[in-house]
């Protein structure tokens, strides 16, 4: 099976210890970016993301290409629909979802993410997530727009240079002689 990925022959990796380390210190890159940019690099869906991307290095919702566009796409289109449904009424929590306005901007980002990602073959995911988390106005600003996209581009960067340094190939099996 090819993966497309050099370091994994069955485009999955299997060490729970990796997939935690990994995952663990691009989310400790990340929020501490957020922290220092007062920016919020740090959201749930590249949570869902970094799982991806190490986990499945090899697979289609991993490559850059995909990360990267698909949390862009889903950023742009839940911040339009925020806009064209609600005009950025800015939400708490999403416990704070008691109007039918927020409830029309989310299936309408969601909708319409759904929609570009599959016309445009990006296959992330994660990316559904971000359409809601900013579409219900829980990143409302425009801003926040820049931070989720370099989110995904760092995670997208420190995932390859991780695969690709710490993740080795499957050895090929040794025939006997004939």
């Amino acid at each position: 099976m090819h993966t497309g990925h050099p370091g994994a022959a069955s485009g999955r990796v299997r060490s729970p210890i990796f997939l935690a380390l990994a995952g663990g210190a691009a989310m400790l890159l990340l929020g501490l970016l957020s922290l220092a940019l007062h920016a919020p690099m740090l959201f749930p869906a590249i949570g869902a993301s970094a799982w991806v991307v190490f986990r499945h290095p090899g697979a289609p919702p991993a490559a850059p290409r995909n990360v990267i566009l698909g949390h862009a796409i889903g950023a742009a289109i839940g911040w339009v629909a925020l806009w064209a449904c609600v005009g950025f009424e800015v939400r708490g929590t999403l416990a704070d979802l008691d109007d039918w306005r927020f409830v029309a901007s989310g299936a309408t980002a969601l909708a319409a993410t759904l929609f570009v990602l599959e016309q445009t073959s990006i296959v992330h995911p994660p990316a559904a997530a971000t359409t809601l988390i900013v579409g219900m106005g829980l990143l409302p600003r425009w801003t926040h727009l820049g931070a989720i996209v370099a989110a995904a581009i760092l995670l997208a960067a420190f995932s390859g240079v991780v695969t690709r340094t710490l993740v080795r190939p499957a050895a090929a099996p040794i025939e006997p002689p004939r």
